[in-house]
């Protein structure tokens, strides 16, 4: 029975050459963007410029209060909307709501920076090879 096919790295003369200069080759960094970017949508859909944060928490807040509203009924007791608001804010649904989406936003701001620092290593292999190229250039 055949093994598995032997899969051998292909390397661009491009690569090559940014190997040679000293920096990462930018075909490794921009599949490693490409990877985080791919990770981060979601969070950036929900916690980004015009993202659905505040809408998902207003909806896990009229959700909480509605709880809040149903058990009251069920106790037979009157409760007013300051209190159901109060409760609303404090019941563990929305309490588990904001503590989840506190840990997405850090996690976003994480993977956002690494982004970031990727395009910051993409720059300074581009001033680097200019500064080579230069130096070849002037020892002539």
């Amino acid at each position: 029975m055949p093994g598995p096919d032997a899969v051998t790295a292909f390397v661009t003369p491009f690569a090559e050459l940014q190997i040679k200069m000293g920096i990462p080759p930018i075909e490794s960094l921009l599949a490693e963007r490409d990877e985080l970017v791919a990770k981060v949508a979601r969070l950036r859909a929900r916690h980004g410029p015009f993202g659905l944060f505040d809408a998902e928490r207003k909806v896990a807040l009229a959700t909480a209060a509605a709880l809040v509203r149903g058990q009251a009924a069920l106790e037979q007791r009157k409760i007013t909307e300051s209190a159901i608001e109060e409760g609303a804010h404090t019941h563990s649904s929305y309490v588990d709501f904001i503590t989840a989406a506190l840990s997405e936003k850090a996690d976003w701001i994480v993977a956002e920076n690494r982004i970031d620092s990727i395009g910051d290593m993409i720059r300074r292999g581009d001033v680097a090879g200019r500064f080579v190229t230069a130096e070849l250039g002037l020892s002539r």
